[in-house]
Order: structure tokens, then sequence, then C-alpha cells
């Protein structure tokens, strides 16, 4: 259509289309059946429940749809929903489009004589609604078929046998035939296509297409008749009534105004809106995105706008300055308070009197650290039930839990509440990791305790 408002107006005929508004209303066409695919492909895998069986069979449903909408159509507008869209009609030829007559003239002086002689007939509606639903279906199940058979044409799976029934191998010849005829006859309906395309541009005949030739279909435009026959003006209140009737209504005719008021009026008011208004504006918003999505013209909205920057940003670096310092802060949280040994047990912070070392390198007093270690899974058990099982190689003890072990072991009562756990005995005290030196006897159930070495200063 870009290419429309370079020709030469004196030239063209105003009842005659132009190649390019036959050429948009087509290329219009083939993008609704897959619009409405896309659209139940999305909603399918969402719902497959109730969807998945109409997406198997879109094909076959999409052709009934199709053709009621485009029957719709040429029997109130004569052409299809696109052509509609578009402005255009199909005419039944007649000697005055084919002489030297000025039609648009005739249709301006005498509208309703010439429309009604150009009036589609039942087999040319017929043939249209085939051409436009009917073929593309048939083309894409012929295609479909072709490609298969195609495949096993050429690795020799489509060959006869005698161990294989008569009826079997007579489908299997005619899949051959349909394989080696079907690439020629698409090739010669394409060609033929081309030449009525070619004759249409020229001027020589009104029919773009093979069909539309052969059926004597021509080409028009809308005119003001087909709007006022098709959109009437909304009837004005004269003010007249109508004349009292000579006896009451009957009940079947109380029955049939109350569905006509109620039922059908309104039904038939909801269709002519769904295919005469909402398509329409669908079809709008549909060439509308792709023109946006193909052009430019929403990116350079954009930046003047100011939403785009006119400059690339820079990749961000892998390690900026405040991400080091958060990790370094991180790392500085999580270490762990270094404990050093001194003058002082750490078990019962009083001075050391016999001091004894251990295999992490702690000095304890001797009697403490042999304390705690034949009752170190007692100890560590309830202190992690205490603190919500608290990983014992990670656990640092602070002054406060050195505290808490100076108080007295809990009552037998509480001691059978508490989940004794051997594997968390025989441990450091400061670091929680395993001593060498102290091993479970389940015999005796006790501590063997070795590795205590004395110091002597």
């Amino acid at each position: 259509m870009e290419f429309y408002s370079s020709l030469d107006a004196s030239q063209l005929d105003a009842e005659t289309p132009t190649l390019f508004e036959l050429i948009s209303a087509h290329q219009l066409e083939s993008l609704l059946s897959p619009s409405l695919r896309y659209i139940l492909v999305h909603y399918a895998s969402k719902y497959p429940r109730y969807l998945l069986k109409i997406n198997n069979r879109f094909d076959e449903l999409n052709l009934l749809l199709r053709s009621f909408i485009e029957w719709y159509f040429l029997t109130y507008w004569q052409g299809s929903f696109t052509e509609n869209f578009y402005g255009m009609k199909r005419v039944s030829q007649t000697p005055l489009s084919q002489g030297n007559f000025n039609s648009s003239k005739l249709t301006q002086l005498v509208p309703s004589l010439v429309e009604e002689r150009r009036k589609l007939s039942t087999l040319q509606k017929l043939v249209s609604l085939f051409e436009i639903t009917g073929l593309a279906y048939i083309s894409e199940k012929l295609n479909y078929s072709y490609e298969v058979w195609y495949t096993k044409y050429v690795t020799n799976q489509l060959n006869t046998d005698e161990s294989l029934s008569t009826q079997e191998n007579l489908k299997i010849k005619i899949k051959r035939k349909f394989v080696e005829i079907y690439p020629y006859a698409q090739s010669a309906y394409r060609a033929a296509n081309l030449l009525t395309t070619l004759l249409y541009l020229g001027g020589y005949s009104k029919s773009p297409t093979l069909l539309t030739y052969l059926f004597r279909i021509n080409y028009s435009r809308l005119n003001q008749y087909d709007y006022a026959k098709n959109e009437p003006p909304p009837e004005l209140d004269d003010g007249k009534k109508k004349a009292h009737r000579n006896r009451p209504p009957s009940p079947l005719e109380i029955a049939l105004k109350f569905l006509s008021a109620n039922v059908t009026n309104p039904t038939l008011k909801s269709i002519k809106f769904i295919l005469g208004t909402f398509f329409p504006v669908a079809i709008f918003s549909l060439k509308f995105l792709e023109w946006w999505n193909n052009s430019d013209f929403s990116s350079k909205l954009s930046k003047n706008q100011g939403n785009v920057l006119d400059f690339t940003l820079p990749p961000p670096s892998t390690l900026t300055s405040a991400l080091r310092t958060s990790r370094v802060e991180e790392k500085q949280k999580k270490k762990k308070h270094a404990y050093k040994s001194g003058k002082v047990c750490p078990l019962c912070k009083k001075e050391l009197t016999n001091p004894a070392i251990i295999e992490t390198g702690y000095v304890f007093d001797y009697t403490c650290i042999y304390n705690y270690l034949e009752k170190s899974h007692i100890i560590v058990s309830k202190k992690s039930q205490a603190k919500g099982d608290v990983d014992e190689d990670d656990q640092i003890y602070s002054d406060d839990e050195d505290e808490e072990k100076k108080e007295e072991v809990p009552q037998e009562e509480e001691e059978e509440k508490v989940t004794i756990d051997i594997n968390k005995g025989g441990r450091c005290p400061i670091t929680g990791r395993k001593l060498l030196g102290c091993k479970w006897n389940p015999i005796k159930e006790e501590w063997e305790i070795e590795g205590i070495r004395r110091l002597i200063f």
C-alpha cells in the first residue's frame, strides 16, 4: 500500500481496485489462521484439559469458523472479510464491465439497477468461499501428504509387493502417482494464477485469479449503495401508532414475539456487531502491531521522550570496590574469635594448678578437662538441644557458656528428656574438634581418655 500514493490517479479506474490492494488483502488473510493458532497454542499450554483437543483439531474448526464468517460477508457485502476491510467486493461480470461504458458514472446514476445486475449468484459465492477457505485447507493437507510420501518415495518405501493385497498395492500406486504428478499440477496452477494476475495488472481483465476468471467474477469497490443497504440509518419515531387489533394475540403469537424480542434479535445484533465491528478492529490492531514492530518509529519516539540512552553503557566490572568491601565485612563477621591460653583454666575460670595440654594445643586444668571429657557427650547434647542443635564444629565457647559449665548437672527427670548423642562427645571444648585420644567404649559405656599431657613449668 505504500506504493499506492505514487500511482497516477487520472489513469486509475475508480471502480477497480489496484493490485496492491488485492495483495494487501491476501497477505492480511494469510495472517488470520496463524494468529488464531498462536493464541490457541498459548492458552492450550495453560489449560490443556480444555483446549488440547481443540488445538489438535484446529484446522477443521478453523475451516468451519472461517467459512461461516466469510459466507456472512459474501452474503451481505459480496466480499471476504479482508476484502471488506479494504473496501472491496466481488461482483458478477456483466456486459457493462467489458464494454466501453463508464461503469462508475452508471453506478452513480442508477445504483440499484447496476448493483442488482452485478450481484453474485449462489454458485459464484460458493466458488469464492472455496477459494478463500477451502483452497488453503486442501493445499495445506496436500503439502503435508506430499512431504510424508515423498520421503518414502525417495527411500523406496512405496514399492508394490506380491505379499501385499491388491487393495494395498493400489493405494501404493496412487501415492506414487500423487508424488510424481503433484509438483507439476501445483506449478501449473501457480503459473495460471500468475498469468491472470498479469492480465489484471495490464487492464485486460478484472479477475486477478484463475477461479475468478473461470467463473466470471470481477472485483470492484464498495460504494454508497452498499453501505446504505447493509448499514441502514436508525428509524425515526414519527409518532404514528399502529392500528388497533380486532382480536387479542394468540399464545403462539405472544411466544414468537417474546422470542423475537429477547432471543433472536439480540443474538443477531451481537453477531453483526462481532463480525462487523469487533473483527475489523482486531485486524486493524494486528496491522498496527505489525507496522510498529517492523518500523523504527517506536525507538525514535522513546528516544525523544528520553526513555532510551543515546550512549552504550559500559559493562559492569566483575568486582567493584563496594562489592569487595562488603565481602571483607562478611568475612570479618564470620571470622571466629581466636582463644589464647593463659594462666586461667577456660573451664573453671580459676588459676591453673595442675596444667595439662590436649591435642588441639589448648591448656586446661587436668581435673577439669578430664571430668569434662568423661561427660562431654551429655554436656554438649544438652547445649545443642537448648540452642537449637547448633553445629559443634563451628561453636565458639564464650564466657557465658563457660559459666554454664559450672552449673550443676540437671536432675534425672530432665536427663531422660535430653537425647544423648555419643558422636558429640570426645571433642575439644574450645574448637569442637574430635580428639583422637578419646574413644567410646560401648561395653563399659564410658570414654577411654588418652592423649592428655601434663605440663611442668
